[in-house]
């Protein structure tokens, strides 16, 4: 985590080498001419124009390894030039949440977990199983997650319950989260993680809306720390409207009034992608590195459902309402 506040100052280089990068990044209208493309070797070949491997000859896991190891590389590359390293943890630590959930879920086995694990976090497989494996100790890892990690896994064990063991691990990973932020000293960084926690938390109310009992699977489920306090979205009479209502102060105030899923999640991403290109009024600070990296996602992403997509035979118009929006 960052122990100094950032400094705008340190920031002036790198901050003008990411806005010269941002040019390479693909535009809505790349994507556009890669849907329309009916050759996948060709949509491929636009691709690699952006500095992306030649994915041509690539199943859909190849797609995913090729866009992971690019990703990886990136975020390397950018932690070598940062002034404060820590501060990528801001976004790689979603990897190391999401490469913990697949070690618990494969009970230890790291052979069955290496498949779905993402490099792109701040921890290894194998510095994630040391931690796994032990009774105490934190290793490598942060206590905090180190303890969370190993309560997920006796949790799953005690339960046979994944999703308590998630809940648990999405908590530790906000609440690190949140934490960092607050050492930035940056006001628009503890906006942004405040914003994560409100889309993770609508998220959890809109999928409960219409169930049973739906405050007590909402207790495990909501995160501390957002603008919109857990109480009021575990409140059993809460409907379509009041959810409206609770949020429409916030950036996700339309996607709190989609009843589809999918048309949920694509109007709350578009929603989290506006609130951080807001940062391109900003000429340089750190927060030039969330925009440049929440933008590198966003295409991947896009890429991800696009190129999948087109290798599995969907059509254009299908693969069009998947995507989010694009940053440039």
């Amino acid at each position: 985590m960052a122990k100094r506040k950032l400094k705008t100052n340190d920031y002036i280089a790198l901050s003008a080498y990411l806005r010269a990068r941002e040019a390479r990044l693909l535009s809505r209208e790349a994507l556009e001419r890669m849907l329309a493309e009916p050759n996948f070797a060709e949509a491929c070949r636009l691709a690699a124009e952006a500095g992306y491997a030649d994915m041509s000859d690539a199943g859909v896991q190849g797609i995913h390894d090729a866009l992971e190891a690019h990703l990886r590389a990136e975020l390397s590359e950018l932690r070598e030039m940062l002034p404060d390293p820590e501060l990528l943890r801001l976004v790689s630590l979603q990897y190391d949440c999401h490469n913990a959930k697949v070690l618990v879920k494969s009970e230890g086995d790291a052979g069955k977990a290496k498949a779905l694990y993402s490099p792109s976090g701040c921890y290894t497989l194998a510095q994630l199983r040391a931690v796994y494996d032990e009774e105490s100790g934190s290793g490598e890892l942060d206590p905090d997650f180190a303890e969370a990690l190993r309560e997920a896994k006796l949790t799953l064990a005690r339960t046979g319950n994944p999703q308590l063991a998630d809940f648990l691990l999405d908590k530790a990973y906000f609440a690190a989260l949140l934490k960092s932020a607050k050492e930035t000293g940056r006001r628009f960084f503890l906006d942004y993680v405040q914003a994560r926690i409100d889309k993770a938390n609508l998220r959890s109310a809109v999928r409960t809306l219409r169930l049973p009992r739906r405050s007590e699977l909402l207790a495990g489920a909501l995160i501390p720390g957002g603008t919109v306090e857990p109480e009021q979205l575990r409140d059993p009479g809460l409907n379509r409207e009041e959810l409206a209502r609770l949020y429409a102060p916030t950036v996700f105030a339309a996607a709190a009034e989609e009843t589809d899923m999918s048309a949920f999640e694509k109007a709350a991403d578009n929603a989290e992608r506006e609130l951080v290109s807001g940062c391109a009024l900003i000429s340089f600070g750190p927060e030039v590195v969330l925009e440049y990296v929440s933008a590198l996602e966003n295409e991947i992403m896009s890429l991800r459902i696009l190129l999948t997509g087109k290798r599995m035979g969907i059509d254009a118009d299908t693969l069009r309402e998947r995507l989010r929006e694009s940053y440039v």
